[in-house]
Order: structure tokens, then sequence, then C-alpha cells
């Protein structure tokens, strides 16, 4: 089998291995989300039924809960941001240092356009405020 075809059927499989492995995650934690959201809707019921003191922290537990996930996503995304640069950046360093080691130095320019969506990326990630609400 030459060497080209073995790589092919090496990639697909990973490819398919990797996408069977991403939707079986999806796939399990779909009906723990479900869940979590029925018992959400059951507690505002409650409360929309019951309206008294207790009721009243219920939903100031529930909108801090709600401030502390956003806040959480947006820092989250911030650093996907952050890493995603970071990642690219590395790339167009790699490839840059291989085509000067292969080319001689002639080609190494095709290194930058990697480089610079690196850094467009690592500057989103960093001026993005974390302090900031996430809609």
């Amino acid at each position: 089998m030459p060497v080209n075809a073995a790589m092919f059927l090496f990639l697909a499989a990973t490819v398919v291995a990797v996408f069977a492995f991403l939707s079986i995650a999806v796939w399990v934690t779909g009906p723990s989300h479900e869940r979590i959201a029925r018992e959400r809707l059951a507690l505002l019921r409650t409360v929309a039924n019951n309206q008294n003191e207790n009721a009243r922290e219920v939903l100031e537990m529930l909108r801090r809960e709600d401030a502390m996930r956003a806040a959480r996503k947006a820092r989250e995304q911030r650093q996907g941001w952050i890493l995603g640069g970071l990642i690219v950046i590395a790339v167009g360093v790699g490839l840059g240092i291989m085509m000067i080691a292969l080319e001689g130095g002639r080609t190494w320019s095709l290194a930058a356009i990697p480089l610079l969506i690196g850094c467009v990326l690592l500057g989103v990630g960093l001026r993005a405020n974390p302090n900031r609400e996430a809609k």
C-alpha cells in the first residue's frame, strides 16, 4: 500500500473517530441540560404561585446564578480568543522556521499570514472586557 493511501486512511479514520466521540458527548449531556431546564421551570412556576418573602429570595438567588453564569461564559470566551491567538501565532512561527529551513529563506513570508491572524485573535481577546455582561 502506498504511503499516501495509508496516510489518507489513517486521517479519515481519525476524523470519523473524533466526530463520533463528539456526537456521543453531545448526546449524553443533552438529557442533563434538559432536566436542569425542566427543574428550573418548575421552580419558577412554584415561585409565581407563591408570592411571599421566600419567593423573592429564590428569584434573587436565580438572578445571581444567571449573572455568575454570564460572567463565567464571558471569561471563558475571552480565554478562548487568547488561547486561539497564541496557537495561531505559534503555528505562524513554526511555519516560518520550517520555510526558512526547507526553502533557504525564500518563502518565509507565507508564515506572516497565520502570524498576523494570531495577533488579531490575541488582540481581540486582550481587549475584551471581562467585567462587561455577556448578552
